[in-house]
C-alpha cells in the first residue's frame, strides 16, 4: 500500500513539474517577444535600414534620375551665402560594355536661393585615361517648385541619357512645351538619337 502510495505521490509531482516547466517556457518565450518589439519601439526616427532606402530611392513620389547608390561621395559646406558645391558624387559604371568601369559624376551646385541644379559628367574609361564625352547643357534646371530641366540615366538594354527641358517665361511656374532628347553611345561619343516635342507642363520631371 505504501508503495503505491509513494507511486501516486511521485506522479502527481513529475506533472506538476511539468506544468511549471511549461509555464517558464511559455513566459519566457513571451518576455522576449516583449523585449524585441520594445527594443523596435525606442529605434531613433532617424534610422533608415538598407533595404527601405533602395526601396524609398526607386519609389514613385521622388524623382530618381537613375543612376543608383554613389561610389564615392565628397560633401561641403556652402559659403555664408548658402553658396557653392556642396557634393560630388561619383559613380563606376560600364557605359559602352568593353568591360571597363567607366565615370559618371554628378555635382551638386547650390546658389543661396531655392533654384539649386546638378551638373553631369560622363568620362570613358580608356586605356591611357578618361576621356571627357559629356554633351553642353548636361545639367539640370531646379525652381523651387518646378524643374525646367532635369536628366534620367538608363543602363538597360543599352545605356542612354533622357533629358526634359523647357523654357523659362513669366515665372517658375508658368507652363511651356517641353522637348525630350535622348542620347547614346555612338562611335565612342554620346549623341543625341531623338527629340520630341512634349505638352505643356510646370514640372517636367513628371514627364520622365
Amino acid at each position: 500500500m505504501r508503495a503505491q502510495h509513494t507511486g501516486i505521490v511521485y506522479k502527481i509531482l513529475m506533472t506538476i513539474m511539468l506544468v511549471i516547466i511549461v509555464a517558464l517556457i511559455y513566459f519566457l518565450a513571451g518576455g522576449r517577444t516583449a523585449r524585441i518589439g520594445t527594443s523596435r519601439s525606442v529605434t531613433s526616427p532617424n534610422f533608415i535600414p538598407a533595404q527601405q532606402v533602395a526601396t524609398d530611392e526607386n519609389s514613385d513620389d521622388e524623382f530618381s534620375d537613375g543612376l543608383g547608390q554613389p561610389d564615392a561621395v565628397s560633401r561641403n559646406a556652402p559659403d555664408e551665402f548658402g553658396a557653392g558645391v556642396v557634393s560630388v558624387e561619383t559613380f563606376n559604371r560600364d557605359i559602352n560594355d568593353d568591360g571597363r568601369p567607366d565615370r559618371i559624376t554628378r555635382t551638386r551646385v547650390e546658389n543661396g536661393t531655392p533654384h539649386f541644379y546638378y551638373e553631369y559628367k560622363i568620362e570613358i574609361n580608356e586605356r591611357d585615361g578618361f576621356r571627357d564625352i559629356t554633351p553642353a547643357g548636361f545639367r539640370t534646371t531646379e525652381g523651387e517648385s518646378c524643374a525646367l530641366q532635369k536628366l534620367q540615366f538608363s543602363f538597360r538594354p543599352d545605356f542612354h541619357v533622357t533629358k526634359v527641358s523647357r523654357k523659362w517665361a513669366d515665372s517658375w511656374d508658368t507652363p511651356t512645351p517641353a522637348e525630350k532628347t535622348v542620347y547614346g553611345i555612338y562611335d565612342g561619343n554620346l549623341e543625341i538619337t531623338e527629340t520630341s516635342q512634349l505638352k505643356s507642363i510646370c514640372n517636367v520631371a513628371e514627364l520622365l
